[in-house]
């Protein structure tokens, strides 16, 4: 069984490729990368078991006493050590053309892609749906970015042949979610956000100044306080990013970290209204340098959120919205990752 997805690009997209700084295809690993991401996002949600491959990858065995012969569930439908991806992804009728962009924190050009081509998805198992992946892009394609690079703006994406069922991801994940895990220094539903604003009264000169203007009112939002400046440094870069500075000795280099928080380009939808996605995750724990007393994951979300309230039109979807402290439940996750499917 196979399924055809074709994507139209309403922001350029990247994932990688030979020659630095250049996008010279649609790479299937740069797909896979993403896809994998979320999927892990929405098990751990329902507490489901989802390793974290930067850090510990799983490896099967049959003689394994673990559960699953050793592999979570994530790593059971796109492979491990030992164990085959359950399906076959590739891309094809790529349509698309080089876009020239000349990155502000970079000298250099980079090139990515704008146009469509389409993801070809194939069970090599009985057994396995492969609407289950092409659910997972459509739910990319409503919230998030596919590909490379999604903190440099790239990824978002339309689905050119009909709206694609979510309802087989939904069923294969309620059936993963056997346990009940705590994550909490890990991306999970629980602990995303996702957020559009509206952009009005913008001309095409100022359109990606605004997307620049707006990471870096957010990077100012934790940096203009009387607290500890040291503490606010960590916590800046521990959700906004950072890159090495080059010009610093060796021993006062600031360690790269991605950001958590992703602001995409600016891009239409249907009605040609001008929208940035603002997505990201905030864990519950972090190491005492970066929450405090003064600071934790509530009240992150609430100036970020607040922020965008005051300055955009703005749409906000999170399983607890800030302000709200009560548990999450079960029941909770599933209500809201149903709203999100669509179901």
């Amino acid at each position: 069984m196979e399924i055809k997805v074709v994507i139209r690009t309403l922001t350029p997209i990247w994932t990688g490729g030979a020659e630095t700084g250049k996008c010279d295809r649609i790479h299937e690993t740069g797909i896979l990368g993403s896809l994998r991401w979320w999927m892990e996002v929405l098990v751990r949600g329902l507490g489901g078991e989802a390793c974290d491959p930067t850090d510990q990858k799983c490896l099967y065995d049959p003689n394994s006493k673990k559960p699953n012969n050793g592999i979570c569930k994530v790593c059971e439908v796109f492979g491990a050590t030992n164990w085959k991806r359950r399906f076959r992804l590739e891309i094809k009728d790529e349509k698309l053309e080089n876009l020239e962009i000349q990155h502000y924190q970079r000298y250099e050009k980079e090139y990515s892609k704008i146009g469509t081509f389409t993801i070809q998805i194939q069970s090599l198992y009985q057994g396995f749906n492969p609407e289950i992946i092409g659910g997972l892009i459509q739910f990319i394609a409503n919230w998030s970015a596919l590909g490379s690079r999604l903190q440099m703006g790239f990824g978002i994406i339309a689905i050119e042949n009909g709206k694609i069922d979510m309802q087989p991801l939904y069923n294969w994940l309620i059936a993963t979610s056997t346990k009940q895990q705590p994550y909490l220094y890990v991306p999970s539903l629980k602990n995303i956000f996702l957020a559009r604003i509206q952009l009005e009264n913008l001309s095409s000169l100022s359109i990606e100044q605004e997307r620049l203007n707006l990471k870096s009112r957010l990077r100012d939002c934790f940096r203009t306080t009387s607290e500890n400046q040291d503490n606010l440094l960590q916590l800046r870069h521990f959700i906004m990013g950072t890159v090495p500075n080059k010009t610093r000795r060796n021993s006062e280099r600031e360690i790269a970290m991605a950001a958590k928080v992703k602001i995409s380009h600016v891009y239409c939808d249907d009605a040609n209204n001008k929208l940035i996605r603002v997505w990201g995750w905030i864990p519950e724990k972090a190491k005492p340098s970066v929450y405090n007393k003064e600071w934790n994951r509530e009240k992150v979300v609430s100036i970020i959120c607040e922020y965008l309230k005051s300055n955009y039109t703005l749409s906000w979807y999170e399983i607890k919205p800030p302000g709200i402290t009560k548990p999450q439940t079960v029941s909770d996750v599933k209500i809201f990752l149903r709203s999100l499917l669509q179901l």
